[in-house]
């Protein structure tokens, strides 16, 4: 009996300490990204350089297609293996050097060779954006052995609140340092801000390191790439539950369409500076913070599928509110002309939203995805989502070429009309997670 109780309390330390580490790391993770916002501290970068509208959309089709995209091709290698932690860190170690090299050729080029810069920029965060892809694909794995089902939305939950804690404040580190009146001036502020991605990157690697990891079942099939691209129909046909969610995935991804332009028509229609930009990210993570406790209870009474149609209603009032804010503002008279910067800090409500219902969506979507996947295909279920949703993250491209001949309106009305199906999908979905107690970490 005290040996049973000594294994028991030995298991419940590692499960709390690799529960621990997971959060770390993901604060890290989220605090590093938001250093360099690729939808808000990066468009700004590349329009400094000289980037058009159609190269800010592209770093949306980047940032997302270029992580999901190589997903469900290796998880028919990832899968299998016994240990996913090493593979997860092997490959964040690309990222680290990245990020690094960027802040190098950003201090050494900026001023000297813009367009060059810009385009190894896209080189490098293509790079990036693909090994962390692949590694992001393995870290989830790891996170669905070492935390229990009934855990898994409070670890979501808790990731993102702390994360948003931390990256509250580096809203106001970014607005701070892109603050030329304060004598940050290109390119001493973006070299600071890649050296301070690379530094979080690095910590957050170092913490998932020191997850301890308990082998997985030996002898699972590996499947070659053509193996894999084989399987794909038959694991969305075999499984509704599974079919549905995938169409609800690729519906809500539409909030790409208009989300990395957000910034961009502040500084253009609004005359907003580029340290609002810092503003923005501040008052997007402060409503991410604010609502993960509500978005948790609601996991917790209602289950993960409430929880996504919730979320999925809040997210069709993003594009929305964006395009309609100037026009009320017009019809009130709040102007530039009249009012100064008051118009670019009304505008802040769009990231309120769009804060929240990000949050929402982060806690119920991937809790949701690992409460249905089996457990020996948990890999290939995350990875035909995020490569599915790797090839819709491409439209952000043509989003920028069409606003730079049309403007921002019709994208925006067009990204309202889909997510407002990705609504009306989750209607009639029926709530299969039952709710969990949560407990303490």
């Amino acid at each position: 009996m005290k040996l049973n109780a000594r294994i028991h309390a030995a298991i419940n330390s590692t499960e709390r300490r690799n529960y621990r580490l997971g959060v770390t790391n993901g604060v890290f993770t989220q605090l590093a990204m938001n250093i360099t916002h690729p939808s808000l501290v990066l468009p700004v970068f590349v329009r400094v350089l000289g980037g058009s509208n159609t190269l800010v959309g592209s770093l949306s089709a980047l940032r997302f297609g270029g992580w999901f995209l190589p997903q469900f091709l290796v998880a028919g290698w990832i899968q299998p293996q016994r240990r996913k932690v090493p593979i997860s860190v092997a490959l964040e170690i690309v990222r680290v050097a990245v990020y690094a090299t960027l802040g190098v050729l950003t201090y050494s080029l900026g001023l000297s060779n813009p367009s060059l810069l810009l385009f190894i920029f896209f080189a490098l965060f293509s790079l990036s954006r693909l090994t962390a892809g692949a590694g992001a694909l393995a870290r989830t794995d790891a996170i669905a052995k070492i935390v229990s089902p009934a855990r898994r939305a409070a670890f979501f939950a808790t990731r993102n609140f702390w994360g948003g804690v931390v990256v509250f404040g580096a809203g106001i580190l970014v607005r701070y340092v892109l603050d030329e009146n304060r004598g940050w001036l290109f390119p001493a502020n973006f070299t600071l801000l890649f050296g301070l991605s690379t530094l979080c990157f690095l910590v957050a690697l170092l913490v998932f390191a020191r997850v301890r990891e308990q082998a997985g079942s030996a002898g699972l099939p590996h499947h070659s790439l053509k193996e894999q691209l084989a399987r794909a129909p038959g694991l969305v046909k075999g499984d509704p539950a599974f079919r549905r969610y995938v169409l609800v995935r690729i519906l809500l991804s539409m909030t790409r369409l208009s989300a990395p332009f957000y910034p961009i028509l502040a500084l253009e229609r609004l005359d907003a500076p580029a340290s609002m930009v810092g503003f923005y990210m501040s008052a997007m993570t402060l409503s991410r913070v604010l609502s993960n406790p509500l978005w948790q209870r609601i996991s917790q009474s209602r289950g993960n599928t409430f929880l996504v149609k919730t979320s999925a209603l809040l997210t069709v009032l993003e594009p929305l509110t964006a395009v309609a804010l100037p026009w009320l503002m017009r019809l009130a008279g709040l102007t530039v002309q009249r009012a100064g910067l008051l118009p670019a800090y009304v505008f802040s409500l769009v990231f309120l939203i769009a804060g929240s219902a990000q949050s929402g969506r982060g806690i119920g979507l991937m809790a949701l995805l690992l409460d249905m996947a089996p457990d020996a295909e948990r890999a290939s279920y995350i990875g035909l989502v995020n490569t599915v949703l790797g090839f819709v993250s491409l439209l952000p491209i043509l989003a920028g070429a069409v606003i730079d001949r049309i403007g921002f309106e019709p994208i925006f009305v067009l990204a309202t009309l889909l997510l407002l199906c990705a609504y009306l999908a989750t209607l009639g979905w029926q709530d299969e997670s039952k709710p969990q107690p949560v407990g303490r970490s």
